[in-house]
């Protein structure tokens, strides 16, 4: 019985503020899968396990976690005043998708060091110590992120002293810009405040009326009170995944958002 046969893709899994995720240079995948379609969505989906009925990805480099189920394509912008394209693509834990609609600000940080470390960056820009600059062009929102890497002695510096809520130990810290980041697709009108408001009445059926903050910066997000809906905010990953609720949220003249916690 003949078998497919095995391929080697260089690839760098990294980690990104709280998220971690599956790094590729554009030019080291297989041909199919350089340009958006099946191809390459059934390769990134098999990379990180997934679709997994299981739920826990064991057979893949995700970590059955959102935050744990993203890889990320980089390459050399061409693109005037930007060094790199980065496109992020966050991989479905139990079903065959990848969305390719937004970004993923945590990971961000990461395209950066990579760009760095996989020679997509000229050397001359690079100090010995120091900072480099890294202009990214985000392709999956068409926003331009600044970075600025730590160098020590000609190379990514990644060890450091900065601490960051929910990862246990200390790192380099990489500082981002993002530069004019609300959104201009159709309807948005290029504001942060899709509806005009910051703070909207949202008529939720089952639970009333919640005040809530509708932004659309990178991934469009609502933000409620806790209190409003009779519970605490989490303080860890186990409280807030234990019981999930979600709502569908609607206001005349307003655009439906959908509200998940936990």
């Amino acid at each position: 019985m003949a078998h497919v046969p095995q391929i080697r893709i260089p690839a760098t899994y990294m980690r990104g503020g709280t998220s971690k995720g599956v790094f590729f240079r554009l030019d080291d995948l297989p041909e199919p899968a350089q340009v958006p379609g099946p191809a390459r969505d059934a390769l990134l989906m098999r990379v990180i396990g997934s679709p997994d009925p299981y739920g826990k990805q064991i057979d893949g480099m995700g970590g059955a976690t959102s935050s744990t189920s993203k890889t990320v394509i980089v390459s050399k912008s061409s693109r005037p005043d930007h060094d790199i394209d980065y496109l992020f693509g966050q991989v479905s834990i139990d079903k065959p998708f990848v969305d390719w609609s937004g970004n993923c600000g945590n990971l961000s940080s990461a395209v950066g060091p990579f760009a760095i470390a996989a020679g997509l960056i000229d050397p001359e820009r690079l100090p010995r110590d120091g900072t480099a600059t890294v202009r990214i062009w985000q392709a999956n929102i068409g926003k331009t992120i600044v970075a600025q890497v730590p160098i020590s002695e000609g190379q990514v510096q990644e060890t450091g002293d900065f601490e960051l809520d929910g990862v246990t130990f200390p790192a380099a810290e990489v500082q981002l810009a993002f530069m004019d980041p609300a959104a201009e697709e159709e309807g948005a009108g290029g504001s942060m405040f899709p509806t005009g408001n910051l703070v909207d009445d949202l008529e939720v059926p089952g639970v009333g009326t919640l005040k809530a903050t509708l932004i659309n910066a990178g991934i469009p997000t609502v933000f409620i009170n806790a209190a409003d809906v009779a519970t605490a905010a989490p303080s860890c990953r186990t409280t807030s995944t234990a019981t999930p609720r979600r709502w569908r949220c609607s206001r005349p003249s307003a655009p439906t958002a959908r509200c998940a916690w936990g």
